[in-house]
């Protein structure tokens, strides 16, 4: 089968011919993947950022955001048939597990011994075919069909907020954005569908057309310096994001970062202290998070995100990989 697959002897990006994965397990479950987004992480790993090939090998298959279709369970396979709509959960517990892991949390992994599908220690789903077990997978229905290869990254949204709402001591009034990139238009969305005003902040300008879908959507978007806000949540991938986060946090606010890099810089310990001020960090997802996502694409309804998604074939991928060039919409995805 097709795949794609980096290098690690010399970080070299190529499609590579691998065997066909089959049921091995009496709860593996089958899947031909139907579609693959790439973002910064996929990124990151081609620059040697981060990441690592599976134990004794050479070489690492990218994708960890899919959308796939179930070919073929195994004898104790309860929840899924052939023909279902799944989503992929990304990390594997560590081995023996931690007292997170043991319990599902293993988006919590206490030791840092896990893995990443597609990121660390694991082969991804930028493949034909792949194999689970039935418990990293999550259940689609066919009416989120369109909109259903954002689960993943759209988990890890749902988990930002609901731990920026648990942090906040009361109702929060506004939130702020920073960046108007995929995660970014993700936590606009969802923070717009909890309630709350939310204003975008990028360096993209106000007539860009993120910007207008944005302000349609129901947000504001400030090119300028933006005000406080009660939540700010970094979704740029930038150090510099993450400072103005937790500059803007009004009394009692609670920032969240998702992909900003180590910096140097002065940090407000004082003003953290002086006003019941929270920052948090925020990776991967548990499975209450990916449910969540099923239920605001269900909620916000599919056609609010279908704009954010621009199709491509798989084998396109220097486009989307090796090239600054921008698509028509934010995020690339290929398809088998």
């Amino acid at each position: 089968m097709r795949a794609l697959a980096l290098r690690y002897t010399d970080r070299t990006l190529s499609e590579v011919a691998r065997p066909e994965p089959a049921l091995a397990g009496r709860h593996d479950v089958l899947l031909r993947v139907l579609e693959i987004g790439v973002c910064g992480t996929d990124r990151g790993l081609i620059q040697g950022r981060f990441g690592r090939p599976p134990a004794g090998e050479e070489q690492l298959v990218l994708g960890h955001e899919a959308l796939c279709e179930v070919l073929a369970v195994g004898s104790q396979v309860a929840a899924f048939k052939p023909g279902d709509l799944v989503a992929p959960m990304i990390r594997r517990a560590c081995d023996p597990a931690c007292r997170f892991c043991a319990v599902d949390r293993r988006d919590l992994c206490f030791t840092g011994a896990y893995t990443e599908r597609g990121i660390i220690g694991a082969h991804g789903y930028f493949a034909e075919l792949a194999v689970d077990k039935e418990q990293d997978l999550v259940p689609i229905p066919g009416e989120l069909r369109d909109a259903a290869v954002l689960m993943e990254p759209l988990s890890v949204v749902e988990k930002a907020v609901r731990m920026a709402l648990h942090a906040y001591p009361g109702t929060p009034e506004r939130a702020l954005v920073i960046g108007a990139g995929p995660i970014g238009i993700l936590c606009a969305l969802v923070l717009l569908s909890r309630g709350i005003d939310v204003i975008v902040h990028s360096l993209e300008p106000a007539n860009s057309p993120r910007a207008r879908w944005l302000v349609e959507c129901g947000a504001a978007y400030c090119h300028a310096d933006p005000p406080d806000a009660d939540i700010a949540i970094e979704a740029a991938g930038a150090p510099h994001a993450g400072f103005l986060a937790v500059s803007k946090l009004r009394p009692a606010g609670v920032a969240v970062i998702l992909g900003a890099g180590n910096a140097s810089g002065d940090f407000p310990f004082h003003d953290l202290i002086a006003g019941n001020r929270t920052v948090l960090g925020v990776v991967n997802a548990d499975r209450a998070a990916f449910q969540d996502a099923a239920n605001d694409l269900h909620r916000i309804g599919v056609r609010r995100f279908t704009p954010l998604v621009e199709r491509i074939e798989a084998s396109r991928w220097r486009r989307s990989l090796l090239s600054d060039e921008p698509g028509t919409a934010p995020k690339w995805v290929h398809v088998w």
